[in-house]
């Protein structure tokens, strides 16, 4: 983009004059007889030195090429007041002060706080509005205006853009602006806006979206950034579909965040208002009564106006929810209810699932032949989509996003995103006897709102019903075996269309069990061979790492994690079953010598577990507002055996501990075991996703009696 310095907006410019130099008897604020130097830029966007008209306002002599011109402000498309050496003729007076800002710029520059006010903050939101509006025939228009002071340089981003799906709706940018420090304004030139693909290059069945983008000019520390985009649904995806929503608060503080929804005479407005019963951070108090509406009643619309005004920035903390479950927020609807959304869906899903070819009946057949429980038939469909059917993130279309596509179509193509490998999931189990439906979350950002009918969903896994019991998949995971699936869909509303339910999914336990056998050197090495056992979440993350690297490769990672804890380790073997077999739990296997890995001291040997180091940053902090999200639950369990140097007995074993909370469960102790053997063995599990903050201050005292025993050592002695 140029980068022209704009002093002014041109509907303001007389304004601005008249500010320059405060003096009588003018009707432009100048003495008879003075001209304001300047330069101008004309609509054809070249630029000529210019004066104004003394005595006339909305016009400016300009000189082209050594010709005077008077010409209108209609005809200038940018003044420039910081190049006086321009303007040609009798000398020009320089303006006595700086000429001001305009007013709408100095209301804006007056909501800026001092930064001091916000240390944590990259910059200050002014104003975040948007403004919906449903007319009668079902279309609807959002007007966004969004205007953000800049504190930080990490908060520097110029850029504007805006998505839009050009079969159903169209996009504009209306505006665009950069205001300096001084009041100095430079605005986005409409010629600069850009459109094109938003999927360029990308592979989809279809591309219905594209892409307007602008870079506003001159954007720096300490600018403050303006502009508004206007969308226009003219086809909504379903019919009737509306659904405004507004967030209060984000990771900068606000002066105003404001939804204005105008619904049509007749029309009623359902909305939810989630999180405002309990306030996490007691400095969000001030908003609750953003809760509610303002309702007015015009002659052809209600308005309904949630508002809030200096709202504070959420401050980050370790392993916190996402935002969207713990920031007060509004989720509105025009659904009275789930129909229309219920019917949408088992039209368009159920008939692309019962798109079936001959083929696709078969190969069920054939992947279920040798199975004998329903169990068995599932995980032969589920794996062979997990990793013969390649699954495409990027859907090229909002509707076919949704709805998918034939069942056949995926079959034969053998690609296709979460919605079309969900449909295939379903069309093959269906063939073989077993009722399977797609199911739409939002998968690892915050939870779905069932209170009001919506489609904010970003995923689709698929719901299975059989033998007396309710089980989720997820066939977009090549990593994730039989029964589990992937752990940002666990503990999620699930809308089942065709079950004509919402549905919350499972938070299966995912295991993690070791067991070693560790000998011990009287020249300070410890030799250990271990065997490691995984499934769920755990498995499905060692399976992902390491199926794509080389044998080297996952063998450097390996001993680069020991060197951790053990400096100069010496890995002698590492291997797992089969990486791409689904079918076989994975089991890793592995030895290592590492020297100087105990402490001698004359007839002394003290030692820890090897790589014993549980690390719990979420209780870093000495207090917390908001709850600790483990996103998935997990089970660790472990078991060393200790083989003491020759003429060695034990001299000092720490003490059991047991540590059990609504939380969580720990466990560990060392024990005897003969006269030259010690066995330690430890289990955590935890058995609640979220920790409340109520009980951040016991749960963190229970962390730090598990921190302190980790650093225990074991004495022997000769």
């Amino acid at each position: 983009m140029k980068k022209k310095k704009i002093q002014y907006q041109l509907y303001l410019i007389l304004l601005l004059i008249s500010a320059a130099v405060i003096l009588p008897a003018s009707p432009c604020g100048l003495e008879s007889g003075t001209a304001l130097a300047m330069s101008v830029t004309l609509g054809d966007g070249k630029t000529y030195p210019a004066e104004s008209v003394t005595g006339e306002e909305n016009r400016f002599k300009v000189n082209k090429n050594g010709t005077a011109e008077i010409i209108t402000i209609s005809d200038v498309k940018n003044i420039d007041f910081s190049d006086e050496k321009k303007a040609e003729g009798p000398a020009a007076e320089k303006p006595l002060i700086k000429a001001a800002a305009a007013p709408d710029v100095m209301e804006i520059l007056s909501k800026v706080p001092d930064k001091s006010k916000f240390p944590n903050a990259g910059g200050y939101v002014i104003k975040d509005e948007d403004i919906y509006t449903l007319n009668g025939d079902g279309t609807y228009n959002v007007v966004s205006h969004y205007i953000f002071k800049i504190f930080e340089d990490r908060a520097v981003d110029g850029n504007i853009s805006t998505g839009y799906a050009f079969e159903r709706e169209s996009a504009k940018i209306l505006m665009g602006r950069t205001i300096a420090e001084d009041g100095s304004v430079y605005n986005l030139d409409q010629k600069e806006i850009k459109e094109g693909d938003m999927f360029r290059g990308a592979q989809f069945y279809s591309n219905t979206y594209k892409i307007m983008s602008a870079t506003l000019p001159n954007v720096k520390k300490g600018s403050i950034i303006e502009y508004k985009i206007e969308r226009n649904i003219f086809k909504p995806i379903i019919e009737g579909y509306f659904t405004p929503a507004i967030y209060f608060g984000s990771t900068e503080p606000a002066y105003e965040i404001r939804l204005e929804v105008r619904m049509p005479k007749g029309k009623k407005l359902q909305w939810i208002a989630k999180n405002f019963d309990r306030i996490f951070d007691k400095n969000f108090e001030s908003i609750k009564d953003s809760a509610k509406p303002e309702i007015t009643e015009h002659a052809n619309y209600d308005s309904y106006v949630f508002k809030a005004n200096d709202v504070p920035e959420i401050i980050q903390e370790p392993f916190m929810p996402p935002v969207k479950d713990v920031v007060p927020r509004v989720q509105c609807s025009a659904y009275e209810n789930w129909d229309k959304i219920y019917e949408w869906d088992i039209q368009n899903l159920g008939t692309n699932m019962s798109q079936v070819s001959d083929e696709l009946k078969k190969k069920a057949a054939e992947l279920t032949k040798n199975c004998g429980t329903n169990d068995e038939k599932v995980a032969a469909i589920y794996h062979y989509v997990q990793q013969e059917i390649r699954y495409i993130s990027i859907k090229g279309d909002v509707v076919a996003g949704r709805a998918g596509h034939p069942a056949k179509q995926v079959f034969e193509n053998k690609y296709g995103d979460c919605t079309d490998k969900s449909i295939l999931m379903g069309a093959m189990l269906g063939a073989v006897g077993i009722t399977c439906y797609p199911a739409a979350l939002l998968a690892g950002g915050g939870d779905w709102d069932p209170e009001v009918a919506h489609i904010h969903s970003n995923h689709k896994i698929s719901f299975l019903s059989y033998d007396s019991k309710e089980i989720f998949l997820d066939s977009t995971s090549q990593n994730t075996r039989f029964p589990f699936f992937r752990a940002d869909d666990h503990g999620r509303n699930c809308l089942v269309s065709q079950a004509r339910r919402m549905v919350r999914s499972a938070m299966p336990l995912s295991n993690n069990k070791l067991r070693c056998d560790a000998v011990i050197g009287e020249d300070g090495s410890i030799t250990v061979s271990g065997r490691r056992e995984l499934d769920g979440h755990l498995e499905s993350n060692v399976r992902g790492r390491n199926k794509s690297l080389k044998e080297s490769e996952i063998k450097d990672n390996f001993k680069r994690a020991l060197n951790l804890t053990l400096p100069g380790v010496e890995l002698k073997s590492l291997n797992y079953t089969d990486l791409m077999d689904l079918n076989k739990p994975l089991v890793e296997t592995f030895e290592y010598k590492a020297p100087n890995a105990v402490i001698t001291a004359g007839e002394l040997i003290l030692f820890a577990v090897p790589g014993y180091n549980l690390k719990f940053n979420e209780v870093s902090l000495e207090e917390r507002n908001y709850p600790i999200d483990y996103a998935h639950l997990t089970n660790n369990e472990m078991v060393y055996n200790f083989t003491l140097p020759k003429g060695y007995k034990v001299k000092y074993l720490p003490a059991r501990i047991e540590v059990e909370n609504k939380y969580m469960l720990y466990r560990a102790e060392f024990a005897k075991s003969g006269e030259d053997k010690v066995v330690f063995s430890d289990k955590l599990e935890r058995k609640a996703r979220m920790v409340d903050p109520a009980d951040y201050h016991a749960y963190k005292a229970d962390i730090e009696k598990i921190k302190k025993f980790c650093g225990e050592k074991i004495v022997i002695e000769k």
